[in-house]
């Protein structure tokens, strides 16, 4: 089993992120922190109680320098830690809270910083919760048809008008050729009589208005 120092515990934990910047400042405000909510216990040397770190402190350390990388707050670190870890138990002589021994203004800065990054995190949650809602509404609404869907929609009605005026027309002629020829016919001189394409024109002209609307409406299925 190692155990180190606070100096050799840093270093140790350098190592373990390939030597990245990490000031021991912060990874003892970590397990002073722990101790201060009785969350994990730091040994002592029996000599000095000066703290030394095991290779479980040092499981701890790494979990916890990964969990801020990921933007968690340490109160959110705490709450995890008993699912990884069998963290130490306090000596039965100390009860009661640990006093924190270190820098009070230090640890008031740490404390003002976890907060800021909580209320961001939480200002972002809400900000996507909101934008989500928005897009839902957004795609919801229907889009604008582009100008050349437009110019389609058009030239389709255009030859649907066109495909009922041309079958009523049709139907038209045909109910006008079953009328008698006193109707369809009319006198050209003392002896002759010829088809009276006014009247046919009229006819025809007249069942299309009436019969127009409710054609189109039933190809465009109103």
């Amino acid at each position: 089993m190692n155990y180190w120092k606070i100096s050799d515990f840093t270093e140790q934990i350098k190592l373990a992120f390939e030597n990245e910047k990490i000031h021991m400042n912060t990874i003892d405000g970590w397990f002073k922190a722990l101790e201060s909510k009785r969350i994990h216990y730091i040994m002592r040397t029996e000599d000095t109680k000066e703290k030394v770190y095991d290779e479980l402190d040092l499981k701890i350390a790494i979990f916890i320098k990964k969990r801020r990388e990921d933007k968690w707050s340490l109160a959110a670190i705490h709450e995890d830690l008993g699912n990884h870890f069998e963290l130490r138990g306090f000596p039965t002589n100390e009860v009661g809270p640990v006093a924190f021994d270190g820098d009070l203004e230090s640890l008031k800065e740490q404390l003002s910083e976890e907060l800021k990054i909580t209320f961001n995190q939480m200002a972002a949650t809400q900000i996507e919760e909101i934008k989500k809602h928005y897009d839902s509404i957004i795609e919801q609404i229907p889009k604008l048809p582009s100008p050349e869907e437009q110019k389609e929609t058009r030239f389709q009605e255009m030859v649907v008008r066109r495909r009922v005026e041309a079958a009523l027309e049709n139907e038209a002629i045909e109910l006008w050729s079953t009328k008698p020829e006193s109707e369809r016919l009319k006198k050209v001189g003392l002896f002759r009589k010829e088809e009276d394409f006014n009247k046919r024109y009229e006819f025809i002209r007249s069942y299309i208005n009436e019969n127009y609307e409710k054609r189109l409406k039933k190809e465009f299925g109103l």
